[in-house]
């Protein structure tokens, strides 16, 4: 009889330590941080908790009580649109089309040929080799410049990025004028 109660007092504490060993709560965070990494486009969705930050590259798709939703957006092909939430980051390569009551749609423009133009919304980023041609109350136009021929002059919105390899070559009342030195 004392040989079973010993051994299970002893089995139980061990359980118990093994249950809230710091090493396993770490191996496991490392897990999902390997798992997140290593996702790919096709159907890489993640819960994860509400006040945890969103890795680069994935979007919030929706958010409960006290999770949120996230989506990897690595190896998305160009034109891919997503509907995520309002306050989803917009990750490096994507713009925000529209804004709406539950969120926001927004479209990966990487691999565009040259001159696409989107309309995007006033706070939308420009990715990097993207003007903005023309901009109104509510909304912006920008346009692809990347793939330009050397020597290209383009009219674009005051406010708009020079391009890397492009000039600033000055200003007249409705925008500025930039000159493309990239060969």
């Amino acid at each position: 009889m004392f040989k079973k109660m010993v051994f299970s007092a002893l089995s139980v504490a061990v359980f118990s330590a093994v249950l809230t060993s710091p090493i396993q709560a770490t191996s496991v965070s490392g897990q999902e941080e390997q798992s997140l990494a290593a996702a790919k486009w096709s159907s890489d969705e993640e819960w994860i908790k509400k006040s945890s930050p969103v890795p680069p590259g994935w979007v919030v798709i929706r958010e409960d009580l006290g999770s949120k939703l996230i989506k990897n957006t690595a190896g998305a092909p160009y034109g891919t649109e997503l509907r995520v939430s309002k306050y989803s980051p917009v990750p490096q390569g994507w713009v925000v089309l529209r804004d709406e009551l539950a969120g926001r749609v927004i479209k990966y423009t990487t691999g565009a040929s040259y001159r696409t133009e989107f309309n995007v919304t006033k706070f939308s980023p420009i990715p990097t080799g993207w003007v903005v041609t023309r901009e109104n109350y509510d909304s912006k136009t920008i346009m692809n410049v990347n793939g330009a021929p050397y020597g290209t002059r383009l009219l674009v919105s005051k406010y708009s990025p020079v391009p890397p390899g492009w000039i600033y070559e000055g200003q007249v009342a409705n925008g500025k004028y930039i000159k493309n030195l990239n060969r």
